[in-house]
């Protein structure tokens, strides 16, 4: 089945070859005493399709060249169907590249090539800061309620006693003991004099 290259909604005429281009993208690290080298597979690239062709007229030339510039420079992506894609995953395609050449091997002809690359849907943006964590705006809630009620933790205690003076109720015992050792420092005094008093001659 022959599909007639569509880029678009319009028709690219004049075509006289046209190439399909896919290439990995390999990094090729050389390693110090073996052969050859070692890939590293970082994907696929997108794919590109070439197309030359010719035209014959100003009319059609003219035709031609506003119809294919307005596309290059709208920068945006359009459906392109040719039998060269088949069986790849393109779906829409930027015009890359247009070269044109006049000549005067023929009067009023026109040389041009187009190449035409594979678009890629960007992924989308990241979430702003401000939306972070908005799709668990109940649990937040949820939790921000349980830190305010242990803020309020000492309120469930109830009333606690205070501890008031500890040494109010082990008075009397230390006034006991202060009594029965009231007599003890005049009797350590005399056995002192006792001790340092000279031998009898």
């Amino acid at each position: 089945m022959i599909i007639k290259p569509m880029l678009g909604d319009w028709e690219v005429t004049g075509i006289t070859a046209i190439r399909a281009l896919e290439r990995r993208r390999l990094a090729r690290m050389g390693v110090p005493g073996l052969d050859g080298d070692l890939q590293q597979d970082l994907g696929h690239e997108s794919l590109a399709v070439e197309i030359h062709g010719s035209l014959q007229g100003d009319e059609v030339r003219d035709t031609f060249l506003t119809a294919v510039r307005e596309r290059h420079l709208a920068g945006e992506p359009l459906a392109f169907v040719a039998d060269i894609v088949t069986a790849t995953q393109l779906e829409q395609v930027l015009v890359e590249e247009c070269e044109v050449l006049e000549s005067n091997d023929w009067a009023e002809h026109v040389r041009y090539r187009l190449v035409l690359r594979e678009y890629v849907e960007p992924p989308e943006p990241p979430s702003p800061v401000d939306d972070l964590g908005a799709e668990l705006g109940l649990e937040l809630d949820l939790l921000a309620e349980l830190g305010l009620t242990g803020l309020e933790l000492p309120n469930l205690l109830g009333d606690v006693p205070s501890l008031g003076d500890p040494v109010a109720p082990v008075q009397p015992a230390l006034d006991g003991v202060r009594a029965a050792t009231a007599g003890l420092g005049e009797a350590i005094a005399a056995l002192g004099a006792l001790f340092n008093s000279p031998p009898p001659p």
